[in-house]
């Protein structure tokens, strides 16, 4: 096929092309582009520049990498990558106003290498909507027990490994049972909606909340050492006792117990904490409700 033929079966493709393509030099170099129904992206001002002028170094890196990999392997190279407008300059002048997924498909083609960037932005927000809804309580919103368990480890590996404090409360409502029984099950859980809402509100960013059990809450506390874990709880218990929930049956009032435990070293783990929170809380419970117990 002659070099005329060959550049015209490319020009072909380009303009057929939906998705953004560009023609690549193994050097990165750009020798041809169609934006398809890319509209951050300006054909003009990209052909004939080099990948490191236009993408910042990581992503221009991770491009010519699949390509070089699409060259050798004779197969197509998929990866996944995310452009932030205030991260690439070049194409935010040519329109790019919100960050965008793309998914990277090399290819080789007589020796240089095909590159389609399939705009995958509404995909991955529909999988991300999906994980937060696995990971959410559908009655509070809050995070599930399923969500805690990698958080915790987590967190807590990562405190061990900076020497940082952290702590968790568990927080439990007060006399739950009776609620649901003496107003209604409807009642009971917008007695658990509030608590939610105002523990997010009075809560820092960092911290975590979840649903533990059916009237149990549980936040840990990154960078947070016993004594500051307890006048939190103290916080959480005294804006539970201060609330008052209108109900057709009359304005609702409740109480939470709280159990406060910190981290205790490097031998320490997830499970021991919650373990000694628990029964922080039980000692809550046991001395009369409407209390915070933590770690002598």
């Amino acid at each position: 096929m002659s070099d005329k033929q060959i550049h015209a079966r490319y020009d072909a493709l380009l303009t057929a092309a939906a998705d953004a393509v560009m023609v690549l030099e193994p050097t990165g170099l750009v020798m041809a582009c169609s934006t398809g129904v890319a509209e951050w992206l300006d054909a003009d001002a990209i052909v004939g520049r080099k990948l490191d002028d236009i993408f910042p170094e990581d992503i221009s890196a991770d491009i010519i990498a699949a390509a070089v990999k699409a060259l050798d392997a004779s197969k197509v190279i998929k990866v996944d990558i995310q452009l932030r407008p205030e991260h690439i300059p070049v194409l935010r002048e040519q329109g790019l106003s919100e960050t965008k997924w793309v998914e990277l498909r090399c290819s080789a083609a007589e020796g240089e290498v095909l590159a389609v960037f399939r705009d995958i932005t509404a995909k991955r927000r529909l999988e991300r909507q999906v994980t937060n809804q696995a990971q959410r309580d559908p009655l509070t919103g809050a995070y599930n027990r399923r969500a805690l368990r990698p958080v915790l480890e987590q967190a807590v590996a990562q405190a061990q490994r900076y020497d940082w404090v952290c702590s968790l409360m568990v927080i439990d409502v007060d006399n739950f049972s009776d609620l649901n029984d003496n107003f209604s099950w409807d009642c009971g859980d917008q007695v658990l909606q509030q608590l939610v809402t105002s523990v997010h509100s009075m809560k820092r960013t960092s911290d975590f909340l979840a649903r533990y059990g059916d009237d149990q809450f549980v936040m840990f506390m990154p960078e947070t050492n016993h004594d500051q874990g307890m006048a939190a709880g103290q916080r959480v218990r005294r804006i539970m006792e201060e609330m008052e929930i209108p109900y057709a049956a009359g304005d609702v009032h409740f109480t939470v117990s709280v159990g406060v435990a910190a981290l205790h070293g490097p031998e320490d783990d997830p499970d021991n904490m919650l373990r000694r929170a628990l029964e922080n809380l039980f000692i809550a419970k046991q001395s009369g409700h409407n209390r915070v117990e933590g770690e002598a």
